[in-house]
């Protein structure tokens, strides 16, 4: 069914891009959103051929990109960095990593696959979407129903006066990139048990159109979510339109890049006021 597909695409979309909001909100947008997908989901895949569990290498996974990104961030706030270039600086470091690790570890840079991880992919698709939108849930609940959730979402634009009023907005800023690398790094392992394999470059751009509709969705996670439907409507058509003979001959890469391409379009299309 259409929906149920449109489903499997959106739910770890969204949840990369609530882990994003997050960040904004705090503001400290999470620009290494994109690589640290693709190092949860290569960490996914080496530790589940050690454990010989798919859940510990996935929770373990989760666990080592969140406990980097916190440590990086600690770092980063001591020596008073700029966090976007140290958040820019986090990406270059997730997109090397992996290929780095894999010749290492597994002796190619190439794609890395196994009988000993080798999962049903339908079955997974539907566990790790329903996983995916608990997660989503949880994220909003927490952000509009809680007191720590309520000052997180005004942390970067209200500084002072959360300051004024004896709050450490410090931890809600390193809150921000805790959830931001933990919605990443689930999603990227999320990717690879669906695929039983990992694939270098496997967020294909997910994690950037994730932070484009944050903009897009003017960060609010109603019209948020609304967009993410949108991408996912666009992901789903650009593999299933080369299925149409009368697309046929159009190159595969040009049709794949087609949710990228309506990012693209929206953000020059919408106007900046509705942006900010």
């Amino acid at each position: 069914m259409l929906i149920l597909q449109i489903f499997y695409i959106a739910a770890p979309l969204l949840l990369i891009t609530l882990g994003a909001l997050f960040s904004e909100y705090a503001g400290r947008f999470a620009m290494f959103m994109e690589c640290i997908i693709n190092m949860g989901a290569f960490f996914c895949y080496a530790f589940t051929i050690f454990t010989h569990n798919a859940f510990l290498g996935s929770a373990f996974s989760v666990l080592l990109c969140t406990i980097i990104v916190f440590a990086f961030e600690k770092i980063a706030t001591f020596c008073k960095a700029n966090m976007f270039l140290t958040s820019l600086a986090l990406n270059l470091l997730f997109s090397a990593s992996p290929t780095f690790l894999s010749a290492v570890i597994f002796g190619t840079r190439g794609v890395l696959y196994s009988a000993d991880f080798t999962f049903s992919s339908s079955r997974v698709k539907i566990i790790t979407s329903i996983i995916a939108l608990v997660f989503c849930i949880l994220m909003i609940l927490f952000l509009t129903k809680t007191n720590a959730g309520l000052k997180l979402k005004v942390t970067g634009s209200s500084e002072a006066v959360l300051k004024s009023q004896g709050v450490n907005v410090n931890f809600y800023k390193s809150l921000s990139w805790i959830v931001a690398a933990f919605s990443g790094a689930l999603c990227g392992s999320m990717l690879a048990l669906r695929i039983s394999s990992y694939v270098p470059g496997i967020s294909s751009g997910r994690g950037w159109t994730a932070l484009a509709a944050v903009f897009l969705g003017k960060r609010n996670p109603l019209f948020i979510a609304v967009g993410v439907i949108v991408f996912a409507l666009a992901e789903y058509a650009s593999v299933s339109i080369q299925n149409i003979p009368m697309f046929a001959a159009l190159p595969s890469s040009l049709l794949l890049a087609l949710p990228y391409l309506l990012a693209l379009i929206l953000i020059l299309a919408v106007p900046q006021k509705w942006q900010e």
